[in-house]
């Protein structure tokens, strides 16, 4: 199973922040036009405002994380309220986004600008939904790492975006710390 260009899409925008680099592809209202521009999500010649740059790396921490829960880290107690999707839920409650319907005849999500930037990211959101791809998008379990990638496993256990880098370094410290505890427990070992 191959991810779709709508998987592409959101998982592309989630890794315009690279942890490990310390890059950020969207750093400032430009650098994001162009980015959306490149991708169709705005025209070549529209300008973000701060505010809407502001709106839509909000929106990119926000899915970062919901796709975190979706690799079952940092899951809050379903009563809690996530702080930063509470945060994610307000920023989206200011973006004047409008209902359309496209020429084939699919709903849209669209705006002005920023709000048609954010509105074509959560479109994308909502077909994958529907096309049941959502779930598999995921974020790296490696707290230094946290890029979002495509979970292809046929049992959806996916944890880390790769596992010859993040999962072997995981693995790697939970047996140090293993066997540091069998030194600590058994000194004359």
């Amino acid at each position: 199973m191959t991810a779709s260009a709508t998987v592409a899409l959101l998982r592309d925008f989630v890794n315009t922040l690279d942890r490990e680099e310390g890059s950020d592809q969207l750093a400032d209202p430009d650098a994001t036009g162009r980015w959306c521009a490149a991708r169709g999500l705005l025209a070549p010649d529209d300008r973000l405002t701060a505010a809407e740059h502001r709106r839509v790396l909000e929106l990119r921490e926000g899915l970062r994380r919901a796709l975190q829960q979706h690799a079952g880290s940092g899951v809050v107690d379903g009563d809690a309220e996530d702080p930063e999707l509470v945060a994610l839920n307000r920023a989206l409650a200011t973006v004047p986004i409008r209902v359309r319907f496209d020429g084939a005849g699919g709903l849209r999500l669209a705006g002005n600008m920023g709000a048609a930037a954010v509105g074509a990211l959560l479109d994308a959101v909502l077909r994958c939904q529907v096309d049941g791809d959502w779930e598999r998008l995921k974020v790296c379990a490696e707290d230094s790492c946290r890029w979002a990638y495509f979970d292809a496993s046929r049992n959806r256990s996916g944890r880390w975006c790769s596992m010859s880098e993040c999962g072997n370094r995981v693995k790697m410290r939970r047996a140090y710390a293993a066997r540091r505890r069998r030194e600590r427990a058994d000194p004359a070992r």
